[in-house]
């Protein structure tokens, strides 16, 4: 009797940790998958004119499981675009440094600079999937051509630099070498105090013959983003939830495997 309850203990104690450990691994992924769904089921809205509260500036960090799992509206009121084609990579723009907000697109440091004269900034979240918000900017070379909209602006830009600074580095931000565009994220998943920083010029700094490739393209209608994106959202769901299916599938495989082996031994 004692030898078949500590057997029974045994299994337990191994079908636990093995749980654990793999819930521990799969943690990251739960959460992209959470916040892939969280986007698909949203309403994404453009507006034109930014709102009279912008909410208050938090320290970002690393989302937990209860951040993604918070209650979020049912709108994401976005206030235009950033896309580089070459990557199929488009998020949109928020306003208010907060650490929902990153959960949904790229959020605007200075929310009243403007695209024609200003060093416009913008941060973004790096979650695990590359195709999951900004992650997918680590895809990015020098060269590439980024289209931004922002409130009644539209503006085609020219990466010209990709590098990694410091957390603390904030000459990245500053405002006082002309009108470029600044992209921001971790250049990894996990915390980190590096950043990666892309810098872009408007076409018309380029060359003559980059600034006809550029200008060729027109932007696309608000309504025409809006749809684009929710379409992204949509697939980033399916992909995310599936492969989580096959995690519970290892899951389960794993647990049977242990059980057939303890079964082995014991007889």
């Amino acid at each position: 009797m004692k030898r078949m309850k500590r057997e029974h203990l045994e299994k337990y104690l191994i079908d636990g940790l093995i749980i654990a450990g793999i819930l521990l691994l799969a943690l990251p992924f739960l959460k992209e998958s959470i916040v892939s769904w969280q986007l698909r089921t949203s309403e994404l809205t453009i507006a034109t004119q930014l709102p009279t509260t912008i909410p208050e500036e938090e320290t970002i960090q690393i989302p937990t499981l209860e951040d993604v799992l918070a209650p979020q509206p049912a709108t994401i009121t976005g206030y235009g675009f950033v896309a580089i084609e070459a990557i199929e990579f488009q998020q949109p723009l928020l306003v208010g440094i907060t650490n929902q907000q990153l959960l949904k697109g790229g959020v605007v440091m200075f929310p009243q600079r403007l695209l024609k004269n200003s060093n416009f900034v913008v941060l973004g979240h790096h979650l695990g999937r590359q195709s999951l918000l900004f992650g997918q900017l680590l895809e990015a070379q020098v060269g590439m051509e980024v289209s931004v909209s922002y409130l009644e602006e539209n503006q085609q830009y020219i990466i010209i630099d990709k590098k990694i600074v410091e957390e603390t580095d904030l000459s990245v931000l500053a405002d006082d070498q002309g009108p470029r565009l600044t992209l921001i994220t971790c250049p990894t998943p996990t915390r980190t105090d590096e950043r990666l920083v892309l810098t872009a010029i408007p076409v018309e700094q380029t060359t003559a013959q980059q600034s006809q490739k550029s200008s060729s393209s027109t932007p696309q209608s608000s309504d025409g983003m809006i749809e684009k994106q929710e379409k992204q959202w949509k697939q980033q769901s399916k992909k995310n939830w599936f492969l989580l299916f096959v995690i519970l599938f290892i899951i389960s495989g794993c647990l049977l495997s242990v059980h057939k082996l303890l079964e082995r031994s014991a007889s």
